[in-house]
């Protein structure tokens, strides 16, 4: 399971007045009141961030882990979410699950708080996915600066070479045009 520790350490919002914190300011106080509430999350030190927001006979708490997401309904791997959308003080989260999407809407005390999350699972969903990077990585590790490059020209030519035939296609190029352009690509390869 990805971890978004880093990303949550960095870019979700700090500020106690609005009730948004994050390690290593957590207060304990309110985190040990909070973590009765998620019988999930094992030890003090799993937590990442949280909001906490008190309200007359009400309370508001999401909790993240470095893998997951808690608030009093629910929680969710951080990986699966694929959307958000805000609607006043709500947040709707989609979210995948066994290959569908599935809703769930999370209540916040305020708007501005639900802003302010709303920038927080924009950033987890846009959040490059690790093993894709990861398989780049490895695929570019035993490879020379030469071969690198030659590998990102060949890319480039093949998109330009689909491009030229959706032309070819459209009718803005005759096929003489089309093949001529597409061989002088491809002898830049050799």
């Amino acid at each position: 399971m990805r971890s978004y520790r880093v990303l949550l350490l960095r870019k979700f919002p700090e500020n106690p007045t609005l009730g948004f914190y994050r390690h290593p300011k957590l207060p304990s106080s309110l985190l040990g009141r909070t973590l009765v509430r998620f019988l999930h999350v094992t030890s003090p030190s799993d937590v990442v961030a949280f909001y906490y927001q008190e309200r007359l006979f009400r309370s508001y708490e999401v909790l993240f882990t470095d893998t997951h997401v808690y608030d009093k309904k629910a929680y969710y791997p951080l990986e699966d979410i694929r959307g958000v959308q805000r609607t006043g003080s709500q947040l709707k989260l989609e979210i995948s699950q066994v290959g569908r999407i599935v809703g769930h809407t999370m209540e916040l005390a305020s708007e501005l708080a639900a802003e302010l999350m709303e920038r927080v699972f924009e950033l987890i969903i846009q959040a490059p996915k690790e093993d894709a990077i990861e398989k780049v990585i490895q695929m570019r590790a035993g490879l020379n600066m030469a071969s690198v490059q030659w590998l990102e020209l060949r890319d480039e030519v093949l998109k330009t070479i689909d491009l030229l035939h959706e032309k070819y296609q459209e009718g803005k190029l005759s096929l003489l045009e089309y093949e001529m352009l597409r061989e002088d690509l491809l002898r830049r390869l050799v």
